[in-house]
């Protein structure tokens, strides 16, 4: 270390150039690349240090200094594999110099040391460095050497000796062992060798020499090796901005999804609908992701969704979710979807009247080719509504876990509202309340419930989304149409929270495609995490999973869903138990009396099912109050969990109460299903009203065959996942084969073809009637014309050749002038029927008759010539 020591007063400094000066008795010297201390006993030490030298006396200030000095300079020469050499002792009768004090600062022999020092460092480093594995320059050759081990006390001494042999005998440096590998060793070529001879001559010269030595187990030379960070990189400008996706002024508070990218997994090889007012597929951050197979327009009925302005600017909605989920990366434009590598479709059913028909065919719509359907929408969030799905859309969410993703289940994402300015609650939407969703409901950027967001004992999970004004949205692709831009940062709301929800779940069907719709609820209830809100009210159930009714399990976490997707391995089949219809007709009491109903389920209810653990329960009521939102419903499961089932609202002022109404929670998620069961109803109002009726309720659980055992085995496998170790493509777990289901989507009438039938059938309409009154018209004309006056009628004769084959045409009789009521009144009886009877119908032997019992009816045309009587026929007829 540099010092730097005043001189003792009364002592002039020694000047820094000056030459060798002669040395006195008891005085240090450092001559010419040596350093000489006397000793205490008078002998000297001598030690070769630098060139130029300086006298000090033993009385000055920096005698006591130099020894150290020069000690400490010897180590460094050690330290470069240079030992100190001893030098001849000075003859003592060396010429004397003038005593001359030293200089300020460091003796001028330590300076030139340090600068030689820095001359020799490149070349020292080419010899010295090469003590390590890392220190191969570039452009050299290396081997690693794996040698025989040889046995005895001192090994590892044999084994660094017989390194520095054979490193030898190859032309190498030995660079010592590597890492803490014994018996390996870095052997490298000298850094003097590698321009002055070829680099394939050195080659073969040490592959000759290690591949035949004996002391040589294993040899390989070294290459280099290409690798990546494990980083993404995204150009795309707004991409810092999306603060979900990684989160750099708060790290942590974020999907945590950067990993699984570093991992290739984007959502490739899945497709996500969004059913919405539509999609702009021709943005370029959707354009390249864009399915139009899966895609649909059920307002104007054909296959392009996309979405047309409107009056209030408002059909982006569905564009902005289709960006949350894959819009794509590294195009310079706008933001980065969570599944950037999944393929995005769109139906466009809002932009429009909805009917329960169209929402059947819209959860169904190319469901062999759609695999997560993302419903940001549902009843009105105002407080006072209780809606969802009719008996069509039921049907259909139904059929599609059953039957969509070629049996795997049609994944149906929703998102719980946003009615909590209004006091709403999920569990009265019928969509959220559903057991085929997943429903998911929304935080802000601090991991608070924000002021829109409703909360439900129904609700699964939660990810980010906007919060108030003085935080940060969501940042995704918008559409380019009227005000738009092509980019918004100002998504939010639980439609926010719904896409990204759908974009992880894709990437956890990208590893693990046969997952069911089940698997995935299952899967979000493992990992979720639970984090500190001081307005949550976590609880923890039997089975060890907390739950709130305002972030139900848990926040989303990326990186947790798709280790846990890559080892699921899928649940037993769905086992349910139906209560039957319980008939009540019990008065609901006021605040703070309540009603409370029992309903216990033996083993022997369960026995047929197999239902062990539970998954959804569900409860649904007929109940009549003259104020529906002052009732307040909470079940207990048997192992005392609460569920708030059906909270208060102050706004719902309906009178008919609930009809078949259903409620649902999935809080007693993992617990045993046998037990009692409680339903609890208050009326918490604070009018005298007249007391409501509980006239009926029906208990529904859904759960499977798993045991608590199961459970928790399944929970340590998980956890034992989340390092990453599996998360790699030489990892796959066998998937069975799906069922091939036709999609069974017939021919739609689109409005042009539907016109252009139209037209088609009123030509067709107007020409028959015209044809049919040009036939009339002719016929009247020919009966009209009276073939033979005051004679009998003659029918032409037709061949026999042309009766056989049937292709005569129909006769039309030469009537004579009188009618039939004339012949009646001669005849004095009504005509018979063989006389009405046309020849066609007579044969000939009764035609033969009959004229002849008409002889009394004379006919002009009798007595003429029968030529002539045959061309005055054919002129009438």
């Amino acid at each position: 270390m540099p010092l730097s020591l005043a001189p003792a007063p009364g002592k002039p400094r020694v000047s820094a150039g000056r030459r060798r000066r002669q040395l006195r008795p008891g005085r240090m010297a450092k001559g010419e690349d040596t350093c000489i201390f006397r000793g205490s006993a008078g002998s000297w030490q001598v030690y070769s240090l630098c060139s130029e030298s300086t006298l000090l006396s033993e009385g000055d200030t920096f005698a006591s200094v130099a020894e150290n000095e020069c000690n400490a300079v010897s180590q460094t020469r050690n330290s470069t594999s240079q030992r100190a050499q001893p030098a001849a002792l000075m003859p003592k009768g060396r010429q004397k110099v003038p005593h001359l004090d030293a200089p300020l600062g460091l003796p001028i022999c330590l300076w030139l040391e340090l600068a030689g020092l820095f001359l020799l460092f490149p070349w020292v480093m080419g010899l010295a460095g090469a003590g390590g594995p890392n220190a191969q320059g570039p452009g050299g050759l290396s081997w690693a050497v794996h040698l025989h081990s040889p046995e005895g006390d001192r090994e590892e001494e044999h084994l660094e000796q017989q390194a520095d042999a054979v490193a030898q005998a190859a032309g190498l440096m030995n660079a010592g062992r590597i890492g803490e590998l014994r018996g390996h060793y870095l052997f490298v070529q000298p850094a003097g060798l590698r321009q002055a001879m070829e680099v394939q001559v050195v080659r073969q010269q040490v592959e000759a020499v290690l591949a035949g030595h004996k002391a040589v187990h294993w040899h390989s030379e070294q290459r280099l090796l290409k690798r990546a960070k494990r980083s993404v990189h995204f150009n795309d400008p707004k991409y810092p901005q999306q603060w979900h996706l990684n989160n750099r002024r708060s790290p942590g508070r974020d999907i945590n999804v950067t990993g699984v990218w570093e991992r290739n997994v984007t959502g490739r090889g899945v497709t996500v609908v969004v059913v919405d007012d539509g999609v702009q597929h021709t943005i370029q951050d959707i354009a390249p992701n864009y399915s139009p197979e899966g895609s649909y327009d059920l307002n104007s009925n054909d296959p392009d969704p996309m979405p047309h302005p409107d009056v209030e600017n408002g059909n982006h909605h569905g564009t902005r979710c289709a960006g949350e989920i894959a819009a794509v990366p590294n195009n310079s434009f706008c933001a980065v979807g969570v599944a950037y590598g999944s393929r995005i479709a769109g139906i466009r059913v809002l932009d429009g009247p909805l009917t329960d028909s169209m929402e059947a065919v819209a959860f169904n719509k190319h469901y062999q080719i759609n695999d997560i359907y993302s419903c940001s929408w549902g009843p009105d969030d105002d407080g006072k509504t209780v809606d969802g799905p009719h008996q069509l859309g039921k049907a259909a969410l139904q059929h599609g876990v059953m039957a969509g993703r070629q049996g795997f289940g049609s994944i149906f994402v929703v998102a719980s509202g946003n009615g909590g300015q209004h006091n709403d609650n999920c569990n009265y939407d019928g969509y959220a309340n559903s057991i085929y969703t997943v429903t998911i409901g929304a935080v802000d950027e601090e991991g608070r419930m924000p002021f829109y967001a409703e909360e439900c004992a129904s609700m699964l999970a939660v990810t980010f989304s906007g919060g108030d004004k003085m935080l940060r949205s969501i940042v995704t692709t918008d559409w380019d149409l009227q005000k738009g831009t092509g980019c918004t940062e100002g998504h939010t709301g639980t439609s926010a929270a719904a896409p990204l929800a759908a974009g992880m779940i894709a990437l956890m069907l990208q590893v693990r495609p046969c997952l069911t719709w089940r698997d995935v609820q299952h899967i979000i209830v493992f990992t979720a995490t639970q984090y500190e809100d001081r307005h949550a009210d976590w609880l923890t159930n039997e089975a060890g999973f907390s739950h709130s009714h305002q972030h139900g399990f848990g926040l989303l976490n990326a990186w947790r869903l798709v280790n846990a997707a890559k080892i699921w391995t899928s649940v037993p089949y769905l086992a349910s138990y139906i209560s039957p219809v319980l008939k009540e007709n019990k008065a609901i009491l006021q605040s703070p009396h309540s009603l409370e109903v029992l309903w216990n389920v033996s083993r022997m209810d369960l026995e047929m099912s197999g239902l062990k653990t539970l998954e959804h329960v569900a409860v649904t009521v007929s109940i009549a109050h003259p104020r529906r939102g002052s009732l307040e419903l909470k079940l207990f499961c048997p192992s005392g969990m609460v569920s708030l089932i059906g909270a208060p609202r102050s706004m719902d002022s309906d009178p008919n109460g609930f009809e078949d109404w259903t409620f649902s929670t999935v809080r007693c998620w993992g617990e045993r299903a046998k037990g009692t069961y409680r339903l609890v109803i208050r009326d918490v109002g604070d009018e005298p009203l007249h007391l409501g009726i509980l006239q009926q309720w029906q208990l529904t659980l859904y759960g499977s065959m798993w045991s608590p055992v199961d459970i928790r085995e399944r929970q340590r496998l998980l956890e034992s996942a989340m390092s990453g170790r599996y998360l790699h493509d030489s990892f796959t777990l066998p998937c069975p084969p799906g069922l091939e289901i036709p999609e069974e989507d017939g021919y739609t009438i689109t409005p042009n073809t539907l016109k252009t039938l139209v037209l088609v059938g009123c030509f067709t309409i107007f020409w028959t009637i015209y044809y049919m009154l040009e036939v009339y018209l002719s016929h009247r004309n020919v009966t009209s014309t009276q073939g033979c006056r005051n004679g009998l009628c003659h029918w032409p004769q037709r061949s026999r050749k042309s009766k056989e084959e049937g292709t005569e045409l129909e006769s039309v009789p030469l009537c004579n002038s009188k009618d039939l009521n004339e012949t009646e009144a001669e005849n004095g009886s009504p005509p018979t029927t063989t006389d009405l009877l046309a020849p066609d119908v007579l044969n000939e032997g009764d035609w033969a008759l009959s004229q002849n019992n008409q002889s009394a009816l004379d006919c002009p045309y009798q007595h003429r010539p029968p030529d002539l009587l045959q061309k005055e026929e054919e002129q009438i007829c």
